[in-house]
């Protein structure tokens, strides 16, 4: 192949392709390469199908909970996933449109780095390259012990396969993944046993919200063990019986590894032409997603945590904008992410310790949402919200909140942080009524000690 892009870039995920048409609205020959689908993990496999297999759940769990409403509800669960499926078509149909729209030339295959300029793609060739944008993303993480089989035994793509509803699945790993197909399948009539190492759910991340996660998915009926692993397992005519590290054991029809993420840069000829990797696999980048090879960049979860779309779309727009030749540094005050159970749970900015180490006097406060019109009639009144800010300042360092469309009002709390905003400034920003996001307003009027719903009682002398 005798011609030579200005930006060739690898993975056609939310890493990858949204620098690739902002390199080409820029000017830049650009091509994309993908071995898979477009749209990357989180159109396949991750963020879109999952949220489109929590719709329906959620729906139906809601009217079943109005006990004024007669009669059974259930779903057609070949029909459900043809549903999703559907809608994951047409997102990574509408990625393929955009590319072409903007003249990004489309490679299908496996892509390996020959040199810091050329490309070989399976099935192509080689192509040639002024600059390089590396967006491969991660793959799921396996157990030994539990080796993926697409049929008893599942990671996150092979579960969208199945065609016919489990009468009972084994959920192995309580992070986000984990909490989300807890959530759903138990909605939807399965028995949900979910199994995590750590003493909580979601570790690592606020523990308000680890804990409200265990009360909500064991209101759905969901056993849940912490502290536990698989001890061994014996696959049994489509079903496992599964002994924990307890000693107790389980027979289930199905199990969903859910253990996290690790980054695809094998096989890729990265550090053959001097692209310095960390020691967990990902790929080191500076504030301009240039790699340790000046004219090689990456984006999106290939650069390690968190691994969130909406950071790897930023991230490419930034690598696309600085192969053009511009200078953009990727330096975020804060990056909000979600677990999308029922009522969703969300947070951004620092922690208390997060925020002591950074040099401010913070200060934390959480509020019920029962004084928040909108939450009790969506029936999420035991939700709550945090915040945190600087006791000196009163700048908005952190927020955290279980709510209704909590996915939704965190963008609100993002840009505050970003713009340095004080809860002063929350406290007097009108919010419509009712609406879930009234609680800025609630929480800060609280913080400031005058609140307008909440009950502040005086001590007794």
């Amino acid at each position: 192949m005798d011609s030579k892009y200005d930006l060739v870039v690898i993975g056609g995920g939310p890493g990858g392709y949204p620098g690739a048409i902002r390199a080409s609205q820029l000017g830049l020959r650009v091509a994309l390469v993908e071995a898979d689908r477009l749209g990357g993990e989180c159109t396949n496999y991750g963020c879109i199908p999952t949220k489109a297999l929590l719709k329906p759940a959620n729906t139906i769990w809601s009217i079943r909970s109005m006990k004024f409403v007669k009669g059974e509800l259930d779903l057609d669960f070949n029909e459900y996933i043809s549903w999703v499926s559907s809608i994951v078509e047409r997102i990574s149909g509408g990625v393929e449109m955009l590319l072409k729209g903007y003249g990004v030339d489309l490679y299908r295959g496996e892509a390996k780095l020959l040199d810091r300029n050329t490309l070989y793609v399976e099935n192509i060739g080689e192509i040639k390259a002024e600059k390089i944008l590396i967006a491969t993303g991660t793959n799921p993480s396996e157990l030994p012990l539990l080796k993926v089989d697409g049929e008893v035994i599942h990671n996150n793509r092979t579960i969208l396969r199945i065609r016919r509803k489990p009468s009972s699945i084994l959920i192995v790993g309580g992070g986000y993944i984990g909490v989300e197909f807890a959530s759903l399948y138990a909605k939807i009539g399965v028995e949900v046993h979910l199994a995590e190492i750590m003493p909580n759910l979601l570790p690592g991340m606020d523990q308000d919200l680890s804990r409200a996660a265990e009360r909500m998915l064991k209101n759905l009926g969901v056993k849940i063990r912490t502290n536990t692993t698989v001890k061994s397992i014996e696959k049994r005519q489509n079903e496992a019986h599964v002994e924990l590290s307890s000693g107790e054991k389980l027979s289930v029809e199905k199990i969903l590894v859910a253990v996290g993420r690790k980054p695809r840069s094998e096989n890729l000829g990265l550090r053959e032409v001097g692209v310095e990797l960390d020691e967990k696999g990902y790929i080191r980048v500076d504030g301009s997603m240039r790699t340790s090879v000046e004219n090689i960049y990456a984006s999106g979860d290939i650069t390690g945590p968190p691994l969130l779309a909406h950071r790897a779309f930023m991230q490419s727009l930034v690598a696309a904008e600085n192969a053009a030749g511009k200078k953009v540094l990727y330096d975020p005050r804060a990056v909000p992410s979600v677990i999308f159970t029922e009522p969703e749970m969300a947070f951004v900015g620092m922690s208390e310790e997060e925020a002591r180490k950074n040099g401010y006097k913070p200060k934390s406060l959480k509020m019920p949402l029962g004084g928040v019109a909108r939450a009790v009639i969506e029936g999420g009144e035991e939700g709550f919200a945090k915040i945190i800010y600087d006791e000196d300042t009163k700048q908005l360092l952190g927020f955290v909140a279980m709510a209704p469309h909590a996915s939704e009002i965190v963008s609100e709390a993002t840009l505050a942080i970003e713009m340095g905003a004080s809860i002063e400034d929350l406290s007097l920003t009108i919010h419509p009524h009712p609406t879930i996001s009234e609680i800025f307003g609630e929480i800060s009027e609280l913080a400031l000690g005058r609140p307008k719903h909440f009950l502040i009682r005086k001590r007794q002398k």
